[in-house]
Order: structure tokens, then C-alpha cells, then sequence
């Protein structure tokens, strides 16, 4: 059967890779996410690279932090889930991109930059949300839950509220433990300072 005019069957990933591509390493930053999308996506056109291959093709240039994301986002949906996931599928994921150690401020403007080039994905309040609540690391997610909050403010002001809380309880913890465990640091001052004392004829208080 001959092709019709113009019809491409794609490209291999040979001559997808002999174009100049964009890596992307896992930074935060939203313009160097939508930066690496675009680009990303435009290889796929100029290849006329088949839809069924741009997770394929385009996962291949994550790099650093950002294919551990996607190694540990295979394992956690499954390889055969992961092999006939969509481009658009794979860009809901991929906002949902965090590092560690982020605070609630930092991965809010991360989130709503995000939202920007990707709004033709997220368009309902309860999408907002669930995206949102997937950015938040374990221990915000396991007191909350996406579906008794209505608005993406209400869910960011949660996040925020355990933030401050989570904060005391790890200083409280910190205080305790050093309360019933000195530093090795402290204790080695004591000790110096008891020396000095017991040099001078005192007596050392340890």
C-alpha cells in the first residue's frame, strides 16, 4: 500500500539524537522548564518524530535530578504504564516535578509559574489542587487530603499552616534531644573548661 503524500512513519531515535537537543537536569526554575518543553517539542516536529515515541524519545534527555524523578516515576506507575503514556500525560507529571528541602513559598511560585505553560492541561480547580497536593513532599501529604478543599488557596494556606507546625514540632524535637544529649562539641567545652579551673587550683564542676 503506498503512503499517502506527505505521510512520515517518524523517525529513529538516531536521527531524533542527531539533532541538537536540550537537556534538562531537573532545575526548578519554571522558564527552564517551559524553555525544555518548547525545545523538546520542537525536535518532535522537526523529525516528524511519531507520537507514540515522544515519552521515549524525550525522557532520554533528562539528566541529574531529573531522571531520577523519571526512574522513580517509572517504578512507582509501572513500565508497561509508563510505555504508552501520551506527551500530555507525561507534561501533567512532569509539573509536578520538586526538589527537596523546598519551602511552601518556594514550591507555591513553582506550581502557579508552572501553571502558565501548561494551563491547557490544568484547567479545573480540582486539577489545581491535586496537582499541587503531588508537589508537596510525604510528610505534608500524609495530613492532607486533596479532596475536602475546594480552592487552590485553601490547600496552599493548609500547606502553609503545617509548615509553621512542623517547624516547632522538628525544634522542639531538637531541643529535647539536645537537652538530654549534649553535643559532643558542648561537651568537650565543659571539659576544657573544668581543665582550666583544676589548673589554677580550683575546683572543676563538670
Amino acid at each position: 500500500m503506498k503512503e499517502k503524500s506527505g505521510e512520515r512513519k517518524g523517525c529513529s531515535y538516531k536521527e531524533f539524537m542527531a539533532c541538537k537537543l536540550p537537556i534538562y537536569n531537573g532545575e526548578v526554575d519554571p522558564i527552564i522548564c517551559q524553555r525544555w518543553l518548547s525545545d523538546i517539542e520542537g525536535v518532535f516536529e522537526r523529525t516528524h518524530c511519531d507520537v507514540t515515541d515522544f515519552v521515549a524519545y524525550g525522557t532520554g534527555q533528562l539528566k541529574g535530578q531529573a531522571k531520577d524523578w523519571w526512574d522513580n516515576k517509572k517504578k512507582e506507575i509501572g513500565a508497561e504504564a509508563a510505555r504508552v503514556m501520551t506527551w500530555d500525560e507525561f507534561k501533567e507529571e512532569f509539573i509536578q516535578l520538586r526538589q527537596k528541602g523546598e519551602t511552601i513559598d518556594k514550591i507555591t511560585g513553582i506550581f502557579l509559574d508552572k501553571l502558565r505553560f501548561c494551563d491547557e492541561l490544568v484547567t479545573t480547580e480540582e486539577q489545581k489542587i491535586y496537582y499541587y497536593y503531588n508537589m508537596l513532599s510525604a510528610e505534608y501529604r500524609e495530613f492532607m487530603t486533596p479532596s475536602k478543599y475546594e480552592t487552590l488557596t485553601e490547600i496552599i494556606n493548609t500547606a502553609r499552616e503545617w509548615e509553621i507546625e512542623l517547624k516547632k514540632q522538628i525544634e522542639r524535637d531538637e531541643q529535647r534531644a539536645q537537652d538530654m544529649n549534649p553535643s559532643p562539641t558542648k561537651k568537650a567545652r565543659t571539659v576544657e573548661l573544668g581543665k582550666k579551673v583544676d589548673a589554677k587550683g580550683g575546683v572543676a564542676k563538670l
